[in-house]
């Protein structure tokens, strides 16, 4: 079957039209779709209490209405061993906007001390919430 420029002219305006009323609907069915959540932990962490706890920020943001919990560990190579810490916060304020919030990771075994360290945050919670972050912080004065 053999078709002419005028006809293939044609087909493609119709199929560029049938795109173009399509699209405007998926657009607003994503915009109505809920976000499942986001974390990030903030750089530079504060020394406290000579190495005893850090204090992180932490910002994350969660469909308003859902209920969640936030956990955090810091790890920071020490000489001779590593020093660690968690925190965890188990009802975070979900409003559907980026929130801060500030948890004070205390050391399990050695000291944190000034420098690099590795952090990791999840956030967990219903329905459907769950995101995880991982990265190098620096923790200062």
């Amino acid at each position: 079957m053999k078709f002419s420029g005028k006809t293939l002219a044609i087909a493609a305006v119709a199929g560029g039209a049938i795109l173009a009323s399509v699209a405007p609907v998926m657009a607003d069915v994503s915009a109505q779709s809920p976000s499942a959540g986001l974390v990030r932990v903030e750089s530079p962490a504060k020394l406290k209490a000579w190495g005893a706890a850090i204090a992180v920020q932490v910002t994350y943001t969660c469909p308003a209405g859902s209920q969640a919990s936030l956990q955090l560990i810091v790890n920071q190579a020490k000489f001779g061993g590593v020093a660690v810490g968690s925190a965890y916060e188990n009802s975070l304020n979900c409003t559907g906007g980026f929130e801060t919030l500030t948890l004070n990771v205390q050391a399990n075994d050695r000291p944190f001390g000034l420098g690099e360290a590795f952090a990791k945050a999840s956030i967990n919670g219903w329905p459907n919430v769950s995101a995880k972050d991982e990265r190098t912080i620096r923790i200062g004065l």
